[in-house]
């Protein structure tokens, strides 16, 4: 295979890659409960996911103050720092998709609106963070915006025609279309597509090497 061969594919982390409502709506119920708020169902906090810590604290404490929402995120933080990889796991088939594309010469990476530092010690407790050239969290441009996607594309020096975008919700799919990559969407996740259009839609992990192939 030579270099103009190589090809990419980028992949959300929540409700792509793993499953962690478990442990997200664990942290959610901290962070209101540190504001008298009553618990909340794990499907209802897990509705809330996909669009950064913010908006899903946001979602979380709707009539708050800026002052009680920054409590709120401070309990989130510190209960999410211990207990982010409690319950998480990856999805069925994932770990041999990862395998498969890279042993089919795939370059993989990964951009997520989760903090870098949780996206980081997530991917290292499952066995996953060796699959990766880069790893992008919402530290900073946040999909939909393209940039994460943009960066992981220079790091690996690989052009958006040749990259791929996967993820479970609308704004992998608008990053995705914004940095001029294909997108395959996945149904098992926590997201919702709102009836935008993927090249590629995936039932299950170990579909995806023949959907981008």
């Amino acid at each position: 295979m030579t270099s103009a061969d190589v090809r990419l594919a980028i992949f959300d982390l929540d409700g792509t890659l793993v499953d962690s409502t478990g442990d997200l709506a664990a942290a959610g119920n901290v962070a209101r409960a540190s504001l008298g708020l009553p618990a909340l169902p794990v499907a209802a906090v897990a509705s809330f996911v996909g669009d950064g810590a913010e908006k899903l604290l946001e979602r979380l404490t709707p009539d708050a103050t800026p002052a009680q929402r920054a409590q709120a995120m401070a309990a989130f933080k510190a209960h999410y720092r211990i207990h982010c990889t409690d319950t998480t796991t990856a999805y069925d088939g994932v770990p041999a998709m990862l395998a498969a594309l890279a042993g089919a010469g795939w370059r993989l990476g990964v951009a997520t609106n989760k903090p870098q530092e949780f996206s980081e010690r997530i991917l290292a407790h499952l066995g996953l963070a060796k699959c990766f050239v880069l790893v992008v969290g919402g530290d900073g441009p946040r999909k939909p915006d393209p940039g994460q996607l943009q960066r992981i594309m220079v790091h690996a020096a690989i052009p958006p025609e040749r990259t791929w975008m996967i993820g479970d919700h609308r704004t992998d799919i608008l990053a995705g279309r914004a940095a001029g990559c294909r997108v395959l969407w996945c149904r098992w996740g926590i997201g919702r597509h709102d009836g935008l259009a993927a090249d590629a839609v995936a039932d299950r992990a170990e579909q995806i090497p023949g959907l981008l192939a």
